[in-house]
């Protein structure tokens, strides 16, 4: 991923926004699937300045490498059946790259916005849902789980067959939505 120059691309991109709209800078948010997950994982650490939350789905963090200038609100769905990125880590059947576990990436946030190391934690049918907050800055550090969930978006259609089918007891969208509304730049 970092072969790339995402960064470098989502600057312009912001700038470019910004030159055709008044874009209100303390309310640009970042979300992805896989691994687009995966990347704005990235933006959170190197784009913290810019960045105000991010809401990743289906892929941990790639690198335990990370610098983040601010604490950044992370609010994370995955699934514990996805087999493409395995909510443990380790390799998932989608290539060779070793993948972090979701509770290692959940665990780095939490340390670098200085949350509490216990979440608040409920269950509602299949839907864990863990909050670690307050952290630093007003942060939070929020995780669905979806048990037996596949490699899906909560709420959405599903990517194909072979991947399953995403869970419909939640929206992941609306609740990223009511997730960043809480969390602007501060």
């Amino acid at each position: 991923l970092r072969k790339t120059d995402y960064l470098g691309f989502t600057r312009a991109m912001i700038e470019d926004i910004a030159a055709l709209v008044n874009l209100d800078r303390s309310r640009i948010f970042a979300t992805g699937f896989s691994n687009g997950a995966i990347m704005v994982y990235g933006l959170a650490c190197d784009l913290a300045d810019q960045i105000a939350a991010i809401g990743p789905v289906g892929a941990a963090p790639a690198t335990q490498t990370c610098n983040p200038s601010r604490a950044v609100p992370v609010i994370h769905f995955h699934g514990d059946a996805d087999r493409l990125n395995p909510y443990e880590g380790g390799k998932g059947i989608a290539g060779p790259n070793e993948l972090m576990s979701v509770e290692a990436g959940i665990a780095m946030w939490v340390n670098l916005n200085g949350c509490p190391s216990s979440a608040q934690e409920t269950q509602s049918g299949s839907i864990v849902h863990r909050i670690y907050a307050p952290c630093r800055d007003n942060a939070a550090v929020e995780l669905y789980k979806i048990l037996g969930g596949e490699h899906a978006w909560p709420g959405g259609e599903a990517v194909s067959a072979e991947v399953g089918a995403p869970n419909s007891e939640i929206d992941a969208t609306a609740l990223m939505w009511a997730f960043f509304m809480l969390h602007p730049l501060p």
